[in-house]
């Protein structure tokens, strides 16, 4: 599992939800519109936005299959890389531990875990998140059951679909949606099925694809774990500003060579990691009026002379010429 603490979502992944609305009939309101706008300038979708727009849509949308709706309109093409890779599986056990894999991809709002006994299998679904959890888990067990059907040519047959919440509507109306038994109030959100069905062949199969799209899965994974370093690195300068290498690598169980060499496949160092950390700091402690001295203190500076000569090499000019800017 991949979760930094600040997890996001694959604008991809985003973009059809809303897209979906259309496809279900439902017209895009102007402040559904507005923050549209701002995931499109994200690369991936920092969860307070993502959270965002599941409040709009509960708001704007009052129906209560509302999560089961979208759902059903979720295609693999939506998973960006996972969605490709579920694709060329060989079998639905394949496919299903692709995306307890990858799932991190495509969002980091949740965490997928597989229990089976002789008989029977359970894809659980634990999500991290409270805002519109019940609209946003239906949404995910329909599209679990939606993709599950469509790489197996409408073959899988679920035994049934648990939810931890009581019903919004008419159990009756939840079968009649998701094609299958439904139970409320259980312990564990799941897709539980048979376990033979895990040796369903998938209709798409390809062993060259699959190859391909793993070595890009795991490469898209490595990138996100990079990332979650660095963001962690950073945290523990704002703590500690004046830590330097070695410190801060011992908060990993790590040698700063091993730091350093990390770090440097995002194509940054330490130091300089380090001086982009206070200079933050220092920009924002000026602007609230922090005392030279004072922000040198709290910088890991010896004395407000030392900050001013690392101020005026990083940016070029001295304090007190930046805040008259």
């Amino acid at each position: 599992m991949v979760n930094s603490g600040h997890p996001t979502v694959t604008q991809q992944f985003t973009k059809a939800i809303v897209r979906t609305l259309e496809d279900s009939g439902l017209k895009v309101s102007g402040e559904l519109s507005g923050i549209i706008e701002e995931i499109s300038q994200h690369a991936r979708v920092p969860m307070p936005l993502q959270d965002r727009l599941w409040r709009s849509l509960v708001d704007a949308y009052s129906e209560p299959d509302l999560g089961l709706r979208l759902g059903r309109y979720v295609q693999p093409g939506n998973l960006d890389i996972v969605g490709f890779l579920l694709l060329s599986c060989d079998t639905l056990e394949d496919a299903l531990d692709a995306l307890i894999t990858y799932h991190p991809i495509v969002g980091e709002g949740g965490e997928f875990l597989s229990m089976e006994d002789e008989l029977s299998c359970r894809l659980i679904y634990s999500p991290f998140h409270n805002v519109c959890r019940t609209t946003r888990v239906e949404a995910v067990m329909a599209t679990l059951i939606q993709l599950a059907r469509y790489l197996t040519d409408n073959r899988f047959e679920p035994a049934y679909i648990s939810f931890q919440h009581a019903p919004l509507m008419d159990p009756e109306r939840y079968e009649a949606m998701l094609g299958c038994p439904v139970r409320f109030e259980q312990l564990a959100d799941a897709m539980v099925f048979p376990r033979s069905q895990y040796a369903l062949p998938l209709v798409q199969a390809n062993k060259s694809l699959y190859a391909q799209m793993r070595q890009l899965a795991d490469q898209a994974l490595t990138d996100m774990q990079e990332r979650d370093f660095r963001t962690r690195v950073v945290r523990i300068l704002k703590a500690h500003p004046n830590w330097g290498k070695e410190k801060v690598a011992e908060q990993f169980g790590i040698s700063g060579r091993h730091l350093n060499r990390t770090l440097s496949r995002e194509g940054i160092t330490f130091k300089l990691l380090s001086d982009q950390t206070r200079l933050e700091m220092a920009k924002a402690l000026m602007t609230e009026g922090v005392s030279g001295s004072e922000l040198a203190a709290r910088l890991g500076f010896h004395d407000e002379s030392a900050f001013n000569k690392a101020f005026k090499r990083w940016t070029g000019i001295t304090p007190g010429e930046y805040c008259c800017v």
